[in-house]
């Protein structure tokens, strides 16, 4: 019994993880990375999964928002910790595209990846007061008005910069582009200030501002309609042939044990499929998942692919 208990004690410590970790984890506050400013989808997204996972995992998390280059700071502490599942963080599809672009030198296959939990496609938003009443209209304006009319979109690199880049595209306009730090939430609350023309952004960011009277979206670019605005046409609908959302997942330094991940998957898989839980994100227009460590690993790989095609047919820089 003893040379058994010796081997498995070998086989763990082998493998990266001592037999008091396979057994205690987590026995410590976990520190979890979002790349964004606090308010907006993606820090809503992840502080509403976390907290729910607390109760599953026995330990609390603890948030630190390292809002800078569309998650680019986020990815980089992610990438240095140690692989013990106490350093874990929030992407969303700009794991895909800042590597290619040459902003940072990691990219998805760079991480352990726990679980693809949520995504959100992506729209455009006028004040209320706002002339447009349709995509058609707000475009036709911009093209009479080339770059006069102002866009608040996320720095270079982020899925709003590339949703709104094939707006133009397709739209055959050029907009006064404003880049906006820390996520699309920012450029929505300059719009519903007056300060801008229109801003990029999700429903998930954009619900509170919606839901206030402030802000009114022209279209979606979903494959779908929103249920939750279910009035409102997706750009398809509209002629502009673009579907683009963002994925969120959770990921973990490269060299976490599998066990780790594992347990850090069940807990959140239980929160997600927590129909308190999935009725409330799909009520702000946000889509739930329950991607399986190896299932995230493969889409991101097909997302990886697609956004390289993407900034070579752009250009993007």
């Amino acid at each position: 019994m003893k040379k058994r208990a010796l081997l498995l004690a070998g086989i763990l410590l082998f493998c990266g993880l001592s037999p008091a970790m396979a057994a205690s984890y987590p026995s410590r506050s976990i520190q979890f990375l979002i790349g964004w400013d606090i308010g907006g989808g993606s820090d809503q997204a992840g502080r509403t999964l976390c907290a729910k996972a607390e109760k599953y995992l026995g330990q609390p998390f603890a948030i630190q928002n390292l809002p800078a280059g569309s998650g680019a700071k986020a990815y980089m502490a992610i990438a240095g910790a140690k692989p013990d599942g106490y350093t874990i963080g929030l992407t969303t599809s700009t794991i895909s595209t800042l590597k290619p672009l040459g902003r940072i030198p990691v990219g998805s296959e760079d991480f352990e990846h726990v679980i693809l939990f949520n995504s959100d496609p992506g729209g455009i938003w006028v004040h209320t007061d706002a002339p447009w009443k349709s995509l058609g209209e707000f475009l036709a304006y911009a093209k009479a008005n080339p770059e006069r009319v102002s866009v608040a979109a996320s720095t270079p690199g982020s899925i709003t910069r590339f949703q709104m880049m094939a707006l133009e595209q397709e739209g055959g306009v050029r907009f006064r582009v404003l880049s906006q730090q820390g996520g699309a939430a920012n450029g929505l609350t300059n719009l519903a200030g007056r300060h801008i023309d229109a801003a990029m952004g999700t429903p998930l960011e954009g619900y509170a501002l919606y839901t206030a009277g402030k802000i009114r979206p022209l279209g979606f670019c979903s494959e779908e309609r929103v249920p939750m605005m279910a009035d409102v046409p997706t750009w398809k609908e509209q002629g502009i042939d673009v579907a683009l959302s963002t994925a969120r997942t959770v990921i973990a330094p490269k060299g976490t044990p599998k066990e780790v991940i594992d347990t850090l998957y069940e807990a959140f898989r239980k929160v997600v499929t927590d129909p308190e839980y999935s009725k409330s994100m799909e009520a702000k227009g946000s889509n739930v998942h329950a991607l399986t460590p190896e299932e995230t690993r493969q889409f991101l790989r097909e997302q990886d692919a697609r956004f390289a095609a993407l900034i070579r047919n752009t250009g993007a820089k």
